[in-house]
């Protein structure tokens, strides 16, 4: 542990694992900015040279967590910031695009539906499931999304139902319809006999880096170049 240690520093969340955590890693580096491991903690670090703690998080806390206080900026998927956010007043994007962990989530049916290409013939799909008793049932992790969209593109009668992990498969195995997923190059999406609705993008993704409204400035930087950001926030609080 490190000396003079304090509650007071920056605290700078970061994704734990997977490609948001590589790609975070590399982006700071690229900034000058040397992340330094805790030998003993495996989930803490700092950012040498710098009044800055990190946080190694799981990427679908980080919202949550720079909303609830617990950090003051965090790197995380756009996609995760709006479906998990609670309180649209008390965090901000900062950097929308940091270039890196870009990703679409979008509605994929099986490719057995012929009939159905674009958006109106899923709302087809739904209005002939309702009249039958029976609801359009889509498997997702992102229902905040899913279910704005929906109703935008006036797809009324549905029903989202609850998934974790690997639901490529739900169809398949009987307890959704069709699913709404995160995809990067549509690979995992086609593996399972699915198929892309054409309008069907619910979301563009990318990392971005997000922050709490009461740290940032007026006129705060808005380029890439998260040393000056950094700076500038920390700053702001003396």
């Amino acid at each position: 542990m490190r000396k003079n240690e304090n509650m007071n520093k920056l605290r700078l969340l970061l994704p734990s694992e997977g490609a948001l955590s590589e790609g975070a890693l590399e982006l700071l580096e690229n900034n000058n900015i040397s992340v330094i491991k805790e030998k003993s903690r495996k989930y803490l670090g700092y950012i040498q040279g710098m009044d800055v703690d990190v946080l190694f998080q799981r990427s679908s806390d980080i919202t949550e967590e720079v909303e609830s206080g617990n950090g003051d900026l965090g790197i995380v998927g756009l996609d995760r910031y709006f479906e998990y956010r609670k309180n649209s007043y008390s965090t901000k994007v900062i950097i929308e695009n940091l270039g890196f962990g870009k990703a679409k989530l979008v509605l994929a049916c099986p490719n057995s539906w012929i009939d159905v290409s674009y958006l109106s013939d899923l709302s087809d799909v739904a209005i002939q499931l309702r009249n039958k008793g029976m609801d359009l049932r889509i498997a997702t992790k992102y229902p905040k999304l899913v279910r704005d969209f929906l109703k935008q593109a006036g797809v009324n009668y549905f029903v989202l139902v609850s998934a974790s992990g690997g639901f490529e498969a739900a169809p398949i195995l009987g307890y959704a319809d069709m699913i709404a997923d995160i995809t990067v190059t549509g690979t995992t999406i086609r593996d399972n006999d699915l198929k892309i609705i054409k309008d069907g993008i619910v979301f563009e993704s990318q990392a971005s880096l997000i922050g709490k409204k009461s740290l940032i400035p007026e006129g705060l930087d808005s380029s890439k170049d998260l040393k000056k950001i950094i700076n500038q926030i920390l700053t702001n609080r003396i």
